[in-house]
């Protein structure tokens, strides 16, 4: 994601692009497709020794509500990746390899929304991701 787009994002929204929520981004693109928090702090700590993993969660937290990230959860933990100019997509996970992959379907305008709306639920924001089998790992 380009830095006006961040920037844009952040701003309408309250916040900075502080040095930590760079390096943060940074790391990130360094350690590829998606890094747990953990790898994340890691790979900070070489740089930025004085970071703590809290830093690193809060951030993410925020990142990810924003849209600038997408969390992901997987069965041997949750792990993060940005996303491309701010898309909102999904993704289907494999529960054998926790092989990824990205799904454009949101299923937002789906029935849930609305019985979110007459409950007088306001929805923030949601995690959607479809749990199976790759074909690898069918053919085993």
């Amino acid at each position: 994601m380009k830095t006006p787009v961040l920037l844009a994002l952040l701003k309408e929204k309250g916040y900075k692009l502080t040095a930590q929520r760079q390096a943060i981004l940074a790391a990130l693109r360094h350690l590829g497709e998606r890094a747990s928090a953990k790898e994340i702090y890691e790979e900070l700590c070489k740089e930025k020794p004085a970071i703590s993993l809290d830093t690193v969660y809060r951030n993410l937290r925020l990142l990810a509500e924003i849209g600038i990230v997408h969390q992901i959860l997987l069965q041997s933990g949750t792990v993060f990746e940005l996303t491309d100019d701010g898309h909102h997509h999904h993704h289907l996970v494999c529960v054998d390899c926790e092989k990824v992959v990205c799904i454009p379907y949101c299923p937002e305008s789906c029935a849930y929304t609305e019985q979110a709306r007459a409950a007088g639920f306001a929805v923030l924001g949601h995690l959607f991701e479809v749990y199976g089998r790759c074909t690898a790992c069918q053919q085993k």
